[in-house]
């Protein structure tokens, strides 16, 4: 047998049997195709005419060509979904040539009689190459034009230090244990370094050069810099720079960039600005004047920082960095130095819908946190929203923030059994076991090292119990902050997968009595990438859920559920393989049209790419990509049509209706782990579906510490949706109080929809929601939500919050559920409202939510939400 010489997407070589049905034999192909046309195609082989013509009249019916190839085909193709790559028309035989003579993209041909059966072609879309792959971002690093500043923040040197501490068997499995290994490789890591350091002196040492004495001066200040100890980090870095000075001058604005950022830091910290902040970390500021109490150590970071400007005057992150000092002055704009500001009109908003006020402290929800996630729910069937927060520091436990039905919170965390759920970066919640009570999984070790995730079962009554052994989640430590929860069989239970970094990504299926089945390998879902973030959507509207996989350095996926349990990846042929450093993803549709869009945020760690696009310089990091959804399994890239095409250093994000119009809006926290990184968040608000404006500035949303997960939730009760967000980041000594985002509110109307599945599972995840509404007068739209779709970094309520417009009338709600196929149809649905749907049921019912002030008190009701009758016939 002749060896494979033609190759397509995903597939190394096709058989030679798969050759000679195309007419095709070893002399076709060594010829030179040359300038003859060539197309993208697809191909379904059957055995039989009979199974040819059933296929036909499936794919006549709208049925997915991938989905079909997988299942019916017989050509080694059908794993790819009959994907045959770019083909020359030279290449095929007289006949199929003739199929495929006037045919487009999206078409497909009759039935073609071949040698080993019978053919059905397809001309697929050609499928746009990544914007960048990773040699071309390599290659722009390696020669500077992608500049990345100093990095302070110790997070690389500690975990060196505790990958290369000795480690007891199992260890990745016992939080507490994993805490405690943890504190004893840094203390021993700094107290090793710092006892070296002691007794070196330049000059008296052979075996250590006077730079080898320097790094580890710089070594040791990153370590001291880890937990916060901003003065002693300062001590190392300074005398590192009197060595530099002498020994190694190129190291020097580097240090001083250093310095400085290790001055701000700590007149941030010691102003009280991460423990109670303010306005003052808000940018731009509401007050130009206002000011922090201590000024000492911000005019000690401008000094270095005019240092590092003096040799370098067109380094834009250190402009930044000192027209930041300048604004804890009270001196910015006007004192910074004409040749080194970077005006407010930069950021100035173009439109305004209210100023957000950050109303944590009042509510009681202003705990520290280091980086982490947030989730926002009715964990207590209450009828009031409570959060539950995480963070990355492996010796700090999650938070749960009780609603107490006043417009505060209480922490219960240790009443809940939570306390000893330590270090995780992210937290998704889903009702895995039908029990109507919300259920909490615990993803750990992204960026970092392999542990154990952990399942948290909602005993109903504000506790929560580890069931992750007896799960069956448990078996295997990975690293990993996405996850997410879907019904991939329409079986009535969830199913979780999970995207790992450097290992393969799993699939576990609910078996429905409380434990799963690893069925990774069987659904052929286990890629080994470095994935970020998980994103499930029927994207193409077959009844099945597909997930997106976002990968940081690689393309991404996108897994086609074919409907038995198996999945294609078809991320080239839909289009939606950049950015090629991806982490936040998710699916939304930001057009209602009733067709799931995706969203994938790049997170490349230069803050100077974000400032060039700010001010509106080149750039050469990737943008974020918005992908419309066409309907036919592939999608368009939107990102500079909707205007989002700037470099958004993104972390996390979250999206939801700010202002009731019915279109969904964008929540970014931007930033990286080093102290220097400070962006910031970013609030996108959407136009009618046509394109997206920054109100960040009047907005007041614009934070400057760490993003990471954020949540929309109406936790007033009056049907606005506020903004909860974790702004802590990677180490201790960056830990911050979580942000509480009151909705300034206007008049537009609304509707609350909570879904109750029968059949289905039980919090309606991947139901669909279609509301039919006509609004000052104009004509009937439509606005569509899906249960359960949310960032891979931030997780709203399941209960689904819907803007309508202004002066609104619903004419109906329809709600599908593809577990069952059912379809339910409402009319006479009132405005400002909240609703109960079951699933099968042609009623729906009116719920009484006590309504709040935040930080103040309740203002109707008693906290068990009563049902009232309030329905019409279907």
């Amino acid at each position: 047998m002749s060896s494979c010489r033609f190759t397509g997407f995903g597939l190394c070589c096709w058989s030679l049997l798969s050759l000679l049905f195309l007419g095709l034999g070893p002399q076709v192909l060594s010829q030179q195709t040359g300038s003859s046309q060539s197309l993208e195609l697809g191909i379904i082989t059957t055995s039989s005419r009979e199974q040819a013509v059933k296929v036909l009249s499936q794919l006549d019916a709208g049925m997915d060509f991938g989905v079909l190839a997988k299942e019916k085909s017989i050509d080694p193709s059908s794993a790819n979904g009959g994907s045959m790559g770019r083909v020359s028309l030279s290449q095929l035989s007289p006949p199929f040539q003739s199929a495929l003579s006037g045919l487009s993209a999206g078409q497909h041909t009759g039935i073609i009689p071949a040698p080993s059966g019978f053919a059905i072609l397809k001309v697929l879309p050609a499928p746009p190459a990544p914007d960048l792959d990773g040699k071309q971002i390599t290659a722009l690093i390696s020669s500077g034009a992608i500049h990345y500043g100093a990095f302070l923040d110790g997070s690389v040197e500690t975990d060196r230090s505790f990958m290369r501490f000795p480690k007891p068997q199992g260890w990745d499995h016992n939080l507490q244990e994993t805490c405690d290994l943890r504190k004893q490789a840094y203390e021993t890591s700094t107290k090793r370094i710092a006892d070296a350091l002691a007794v070196l002196k330049i000059g008296e040492s052979g075996k250590y050069s006077p730079t080898d004495i320097m790094q580890g001066h710089m070594q040791l200040a990153q370590l001291y810099a880890y937990s916060g100890r901003m003065r002693e980090s300062i001590k190392e870095l300074t005398a590192a720079e009197q060595i530099a000075g002498t020994y190694a001058r190129k190291n020097l604005p580097n240090l001083w960039e250093s310095i400085g950022v290790a001055y701000l830091h700590l007149s941030e910290m010691e102003n009280g600005i991460y423990r109670h902040p303010d306005d003052l970390d808000i940018f731009p500021p509401r007050d130009p004047k206002a000011s922090y109490k201590d000024k000492e150590n911000s005019r000690l970071a401008i000094q270095y920082f005019n240092k590092f400007l003096a040799e370098n005057p067109d380094d834009i992150e250190v402009k930044w960095l000192l027209n930041l000092a300048y604004m804890t002055l009270g001196e910015y704009p006007a004192g910074v130095p004409a040749a080194y500001l970077i005006p407010e009109s930069v950021f100035k908003s173009k439109e305004d819908i209210g100023r957000f006020v950050d109303v944590a402290p009042a509510a009681g929800l202003d705990v520290m946190r280091g980086a982490g996630g947030i989730v926002v729910d009715d964990f207590e069937n209450n009828g009031l929203l409570d959060v539950v927060a995480s963070s990355m520091d492996e010796c700090d436990s999650l938070r749960y923030l009780h609603n107490n039905g006043d417009g505060t919170f209480s922490d219960r965390t240790a009443a809940a059994g939570l306390s000893g759920q330590y270090g995780a970066l992210n937290i998704i919640e889903g009702d895995y076991n039908n029990d109507g009570c919300m259920d909490l999984l615990i993803p750990r070790g992204g960026w970092e090292h392999p542990e154990r995730l952990s399942l948290l079962r909602n005993n109903c009554d504000g506790t929560f119990t580890d069931v992750t052994e007896a799960s069956g989640l448990g078996r295997v430590a990975t690293s990993t902050n996405a996850a997410v929860w879907a019904d991939i069989d329409n079986d009535g239970y969830l199913d979780l997968f999970v995207g790992n970094e450097s290992q393969p990504a799993q699939l576990f299926h609910n078996k429905g009595d409380g434990t799963f089945e690893d069925i990774s390998h069987a659904a052929g879902i286990d890629r080994t990438a470095f994935s970020k973030g998980v994103a499930a959507a029927d994207f193409d509207q077959d009844g099945y859920v597909d997930f997106y996989v976002s990968n940081w350095g690689g393309a991404n996926f996108l897994y086609h559920n074919n409907g038995n349990l198996t999945f294609t990846e078809i991320g080239r042929q839909a289009g939606v393989q950049a950015p090629w450093y991806s982490f936040a993803t998710w699916f939304f549709d930001y057009d209602n049209d009733g067709w799931p869009d995706l969203l994938v945020n790049t997170f490349l760690q230069p803050v100077s790419e974000s400032l060039l696009s700010y001010v509106g310089k080149p750039f050469h990091a990737e943008t974020m990509k918005l992908y419309r959804n066409k309907h036919d399994g592939t999608f368009e890239d939107v990102t500079s049509k909707v205007g989002l095409d700037k470099v958004f250093m993104t972390m996390g994000a979250n999206f939801g209706d700010i202002d009731n119009d019915g279109f969904l809006d964008i929540y970014l926290g931007n930033g990286n782990p080093s102290y220097s990184a400070l962006l910031p968040h970013t609030l996108l608000r959407n136009e009618g579906g046509q394109s997206f404006v920054d109100i960040t500035a009047s907005s007041g949303t614009g934070e400057l510490h760490k993003g990471h997960g954020a949540a929309f939730a109406d936790l007033e009760r009056r049907g606005f949706e506020d903004i909860v967000a974790n702004t802590g980041g990677m180490v201790p000594g960056d830990e911050h109080a979580l942000r509480l985002f009151r909705n300034p509110g206007n008049q537009n109307d609304w509707i609350n929809v909570h879904l109750v599945g029968v059949k289905s599972n039980r919090s309606g995840v991947g139901a669909q929601i279609k509301v039919t509404v006509a609004d000052d007068g104009g004509a009937p739209r439509a606005i569509y939500r899906v249960v359960g779709q949310c960032s891979s970094f931030g997780n709203n309520p399941m209960e689904q919050h819907i803007g309508l417009g202004h002066n609104a009338r619903i004419e109906a709600i329809d709600v599908w559920w593809p577990a069952t196929n059912t379809r339910q149809h409402f009319t006479g649905v009132d405005k400002d409202q909240f609703i109960e749907i079951k699933e099968f049921s042609n009623q729906f019912s009116k719920l009484v939510r006590p309504r709040v002030h935040l930080g103040g008190t309740r203002a109707s009701a008693s906290r068990r939400p009563e049902v009232e009758p309030a329905s019409k016939p279907r």
